[in-house]
């Protein structure tokens, strides 16, 4: 305590006599009884409230919510892998371009098959055969783009559907949150 007095006279404080120690003592456990009361009553306001029980049972209705809502979204998405959408549509699209080069390449045949007592027709014939040739390659091009820009958009259309999913199961479990609290203070 003697160190305690120095120092107090250094910083400028008064030095205390033992009646006003014993004064602040009693100020002191006054206090502690003054918040210890005030403590006590607010946990008996918030049991008698429901207010603890209806925030436990809100919660676990938002984690049911989220687990349902992620369990359809994931049936949802096997449903879609197992039911062959995008690889039947990707076979498709080859198909597609896999008949316009065939179709090219029976067009230039036609066209070297012509005599050449035509040669109006055979360059006709020739111009039509290139054109096609070019328009399948351009098919090819873009079957082949549309594929591989499908598939991303595929992945991000479902990561779309989960966020919407959350953001449904947030605003369901904060609306009936909020019946419920309705409820308990009609009651």
């Amino acid at each position: 305590m003697a160190t305690r007095t120095t120092r107090a006279k250094s910083s400028s404080y008064e030095e205390l006599t033992a009646e006003q120690v014993a004064e602040n003592m009693k100020e002191a456990a006054r206090k502690i009884r003054e918040t210890s009361r005030a403590v006590r009553e607010s946990v008996k306001a918030l049991h008698e409230s429901g207010a603890v029980q209806e925030m436990a049972d809100a919660t676990r209705e938002a984690a049911m919510t989220a687990r349902d809502t992620t369990r359809d979204i994931r049936d949802t998405v096997k449903y879609v892998e197992k039911s062959g959408v995008v690889s039947d549509t990707a076979s498709a699209m080859d198909e597609t371009a896999a008949a316009a080069t065939e179709t090219a390449r029976a067009a230039k045949g036609t066209a070297l098959q012509l005599p050449k007592g035509a040669p109006k027709t055979r360059r006709m014939v020739k111009r039509g055969a290139r054109q096609a040739t070019r328009e399948a390659k351009a098919t090819a091009r873009q079957t082949k783009g549309v594929i591989k820009r499908e598939d991303p958009k595929m992945k991000r259309k479902v990561k779309e559907l989960g966020r919407e999913a959350s953001t449904t199961t947030t605003k369901r479990t904060s609306s009936s949150a909020n019946k419920r609290r309705r409820q308990g203070r009609k009651r």
